[in-house]
């Protein structure tokens, strides 16, 4: 589980970004809330393990999911590749808004929290009152410096937000390990009594009323495990670790939290622990033991308190910007919010967004933290909803997919998961019943996804500039094994090689014709790469694939074939040329084709050696092209079909990932 990747993110590091993202600071300061709104503590324990039911096939769907398509952007990528446009738009901004309103949920809460230990921040009168709640200057400058030192840490990539995870994750999981054990200690089955009771929150009226009631917010108290699937493009790994990773964190934070709800809530008269303030846990402690252990406790879950609120914070705040580039990169929100860092290759933009929400939350109060969670809640519904359903539809309509890891129960565990978001997703609006989520958080929900129709509406222009599967290749690019570049290779790449893409225009003289009639490979010595004709996306055509107008082309070769293609072919005169390093990502530009390009050293025993590169069938059998051979240091670019492949040649192949990889399978090769 603790294997690194290349970007030095272990398995270790992801389960610290969810877990920390799910457990936050909810135990130590809203669990006596849970306790009142469920009507005893034997309810609200019951919820989470039936959460657990109910959150076990969510995230099985998404350990399959993320480890078949580790790219940024988690359900709303899926959508997009299992249903198109609109189903990842809804998919993508009920997630974004439920991800954008626990920024400043815990800025509030870190602010109030640290005003405890630091009697200051609420020095003077308070500058004014929201919801209820007293805003004062302290409350700002403090929530305004924690934000922008983590828009600095999460700018610098996900490996430097995960280091600051990990340390922050143990203190946290010390402090509750640490309050389960002294709570125990103060146990007594009478403190359970009534074993329910409605207190005057909810409209339950039973044991199980009150065990469904808490399902109206469990679903932003476990929301945290999305961050994972949103890190593992930037953060690289092991997929199916990953995946596995995401149930992992579900589970023990479900048994955490259950487990917290008993211990706590026996350790002391429940109906009196919910008249508590905030933090209740900590208060918990200095009730139950003498001073000064009881004085030490208090302080020792404070401080955990604050470490969860920022790995909370921490972790949203990356996963919020990682969701925010994905919608950009098929024009569901502006494409400006796709820019990368040229060197952190963070999403610069989209987390300049992330970080005025940050800064919102201090002027906002803890006034409005129960709408908030709600609101929350209801867009995470949605878009698990949405990703149990990716999964039966991806099941079916690509089953050849690679899938590291595939959910036991497979398409029937998909339909339960959807089926039981579809459920709790009904009931949260309707009112009267348990798992109403509220009027204010139903009225934030409906004007937040109208604000997102507004915003995907006015995109229209900008996503009709590209064909949906052009889209998806700027969103599924990063799919390329990054442990197959090759540093020579990759230079001269950038030396040597160049990508033209032209529009056919109308009236071309070659329009209608066969790549094999028009032989450019010979006459031009340039290559077809992909043909964009409409929704279709045709990868390394063969030479029977015929060139129509208004076809998009891509052509490869040599600079100086390149520069002479495009004077003396008609493609007209908006063309656009990169580098075939950029265009493939290894450069500084994001990838812009789902091809790679790997170097092998042949052996010997491969079918194709001794072969012409024309009788080798490394086209025709792995749909792979041979750009480039290596021989004792003489390098050919785009050898003659004639040339042989002999053993100990370097050969740079061309290929989409599934086919590379089929051509490292079929030599029995790994790459250099």
């Amino acid at each position: 589980m603790g294997k690194k990747s290349s970007g030095g993110v272990s398995a270790v590091d992801f389960f610290c970004i969810g877990f920390g993202s799910i457990v936050g600071v909810g135990w130590a300061v809203s669990i006596n809330n849970w306790i009142a709104g469920s009507g005893g503590p034997l309810p609200a324990a019951f919820g989470y393990i039936l959460a657990l039911v109910m959150m076990i096939p969510v995230s099985l769907c998404y350990c399959e999911l993320c480890s078949m398509l580790p790219v940024s952007g988690g359900g709303m990528a899926y959508a997009f590749r299992a249903f198109g446009d609109r189903m990842s738009f809804v998919s993508g901004w009920a997630a974004f808004g439920a991800f954008i309103t626990i920024i400043p949920w815990e800025a509030i809460y870190v602010v109030d929290i640290l005003s405890i230990l630091v009697p200051q921040i609420k020095f003077g009168s308070p500058l004014y009152t929201l919801a209820g709640a007293e805003i004062y200057l302290g409350h700002i400058i403090v929530g305004t410096f924690i934000s922008i030192l983590l828009y600095l840490i999460n700018r610098r990539g996900v490996t430097s937000s995960a280091i600051l995870q990990r340390v922050l994750c143990f203190a946290l999981v010390g402090a509750g390990i640490l309050a389960m054990i002294c709570a125990l200690f103060k146990l007594d089955v009478s403190n359970f009594y009534p074993l329910y009771e409605n207190t005057g929150q909810g409209s339950h009226h039973s044991f199980m009323g009150g065990t469904f009631s808490i399902l109206a917010s469990v679903p932003f108290f476990l929301a945290g495990f999305e961050t994972i699937p949103q890190g593992i493009e930037s953060a690289g790994g092991n997929p199916k670790s990953v995946g596995k990773t995401v149930v992992m964190t579900v589970v023990l934070s479900c048994l955490f939290y259950a487990l917290l709800l008993v211990t706590l809530g026996g350790a002391y008269p429940w109906k009196e622990f919910t008249h508590f303030g905030s933090p209740s846990a900590a208060l918990l402690f200095r009730e139950i033991y003498p001073a000064p252990l009881g004085t030490l406790l208090y302080l020792i879950i404070l401080v955990g308190a604050i470490c969860g609120l920022l790995t909370t914070w921490n972790g949203f705040m990356m996963a919020s910007s990682q969701i925010l580039m994905a919608m950009s990169r098929v024009s569901i929100v502006p494409n400006i919010l796709a820019k990368q860092h040229p060197k952190y290759e963070t999403p610069v933009h989209a987390l300049k967004v992330t970080f005025i929400a940050s800064l919102i939350g201090p002027f906002l109060g803890s006034g409005l933290i129960g709408s908030l969670t709600t609101f929350s809640a209801a867009g995470y519904v949605v878009s698990w909803m949405i990703t149990a359903f990716c999964l039966v539809k991806l099941r079916h309509t690509e089953p050849d997919l690679k899938r590291p890891y595939k959910i036991p129960g497979g398409v029937k565990t998909a339909w339960f998961a959807g089926i039981v978001m579809a459920v709790l997703l009904v009931l949260l609006f309707i009112p009267g019943q348990p798992v109403y989520m509220g009027t204010t958080a139903t009225l934030l929900f409906w004007t937040w996804m109208l604000a997102g129709l507004v915003l995907y509406v006015l995109d229209y222009s900008q996503r009709k500039r590209y064909s949906r599967l052009r889209r998806a290749s700027f969103l599924f690019a990063s799919m390329a094994a990054s442990n197959l570049k090759v540093p020579h290779l990759t230079e001269v790449l950038e030396d040597d090689y160049r990508i033209v893409s032209f529009i056919v225009p109308k009236d071309a003289a070659y329009a209608g014709q066969s790549l094999m009639e028009l032989n450019w490979g010979k006459t031009r010595s340039v290559f077809i790469l992909k043909i964009e004709r409409g929704t279709e996306m045709l990868m390394l055509p063969s030479g029977r694939t015929n060139i129509y107008e208004n076809d998009r082309v891509f052509a490869m070769g040599l600079k100086k074939s390149i520069r002479r293609f495009c004077d003396n072919c008609d493609i007209g005169s908006k063309y656009t040329m990169h580098t075939l390093k950029d265009y493939m990502g290894f450069g500084e530009m994001e990838r812009q084709s789902p091809l790679t390009c790997l170097e092998y050293k042949v052996t010997g025993t491969e079918s194709f050696c001794g072969k012409a590169i024309k009788d080798s069938r490394i086209q025709s059998d792995t749909h792979c092209m041979v750009i480039g051979i290596d021989r004792d240091g003489d390098s050919t670019m785009m050898p003659h079909a004639d040339m042989e492949i002999l053993a100990g040649d370097v050969i740079w192949i061309v290929g989409t990932d599934s086919d590379v990889q089929h051509f490292i399978e079929a030599s029995s090769l790994a790459p250099l």
